[in-house]
């Protein structure tokens, strides 16, 4: 099984381009709205927020994240994890998408 980093911490000037291609791929505001967030909002920005592939590896990241801290928080989005909690908690109950921080 592979695991690895495929985008971590963003510059927020890196976060409004992400915000505009999303837009560009998707075709409208609200629906690049569910995929990412403003920079004000953004964990990437924080440098509190991982992405990681490939998808066989965000899923046992999913399983067993929270024995590290880790936790997926957005429903749409497996390959998102952010250090929500202390090392063997419990994970919260994840985000439907990213519409919350508009």
């Amino acid at each position: 099984m592979e695991l690895r980093v495929t985008s971590g911490w963003r510059s927020a000037d890196e976060q409004r381009q992400v915000v505009r291609d999303t837009i560009t791929r998707y075709g409208s505001e609200q629906e690049a709205h569910r995929w990412v967030l403003p920079p004000e909002h953004s964990a990437h920005v924080q440098g509190l927020a991982v992405d990681v592939g490939p998808t066989e590896g965000a899923y046992w990241l999913d399983e067993h994240g929270a024995q590290f801290g880790l936790c997926r928080t957005y429903d749409n989005e497996v390959w998102h994890f952010e250090p929500v909690i202390d090392p063997g908690g419990t994970c919260p109950a994840r985000h439907p998408d990213s519409t919350w921080g508009w």
